[in-house]
């Protein structure tokens, strides 16, 4: 076996460390494109996107941690779906109907607020099918015969003027029910009382 020369090993080495090198070179490279691709989807600023490249570039492994613990947290497309994310929460508060009466949330499948009673909506007489007050025709299957609602509250009215005539019939008959006993009572308060020239029963003894 011959021992190699110095020439050859030396030549050797070289091409070792020429393959070496130039993997770190491109190594360093990909660093700096990946660096200023990773700020490119993190900021629409041109230039924190080449202060970033420049930091790995100047500062190799060193760089490349700096910017791990500096770059914004999330990138653009996160923050984007983010905002959506907000933006459709927020326009499903909105959305959200409340009673006119109390203000508080309410349900769309709702008649009446629970809370105060109101009226929500109004349901189809023909499918049941609910509708919002103002509709005077149903959607739905097309009845426009009448309005539900205000037949309802029709019924109510008269239910309400019923009830408040037969209170004051009552309250009438009670009144005049008190006045026939008072005047009963009057009566045999006078029928009991002797007059001024009937001898009572002890005169009579």
């Amino acid at each position: 076996m011959t021992i190699p020369s110095l020439d050859t090993f030396v030549a050797y080495s070289t091409i070792c460390f020429s393959i070496f090198g130039a993997l770190l070179a491109a190594l360093w490279l990909s660093l700096i494109i990946w660096t200023f691709r990773d700020m490119r989807h993190r900021s629409r600023d041109p230039f924190a996107q080449i202060l970033a490249a420049l930091v790995v570039a100047l500062l190799p492994g060193v760089g490349l941690i700096i910017y791990l613990i500096l770059r914004p947290p999330e990138t653009l497309a996160e923050s984007y779906e983010r905002a959506l994310e907000e933006e459709a929460l927020l326009q499903e508060i909105e959305e959200r109907p409340a009673c006119p009466g109390c203000s508080r949330t309410a349900d769309p499948n709702w008649l009446l607020c629970p809370h105060c009673h109101t009226r929500l909506r109004k349901a189809c007489p023909d499918c049941n099918a609910l509708m919002d007050l103002p509709w005077q025709i149903c959607p739905f299957c097309g009845n426009d015969q009448f309005d539900p609602y205000h037949v309802e509250l029709h019924h109510v009215h008269i239910d309400r003027e019923i009830e408040a005539e037969v209170r004051l019939e009552a309250e009438d008959v009670e009144i005049e029910e008190q006045s026939e006993l008072e005047t009963n009572e009057d009566h045999l308060d006078e029928e009991s009382e002797p007059g001024p020239f009937e001898p009572s029963s002890t005169d009579h003894d």
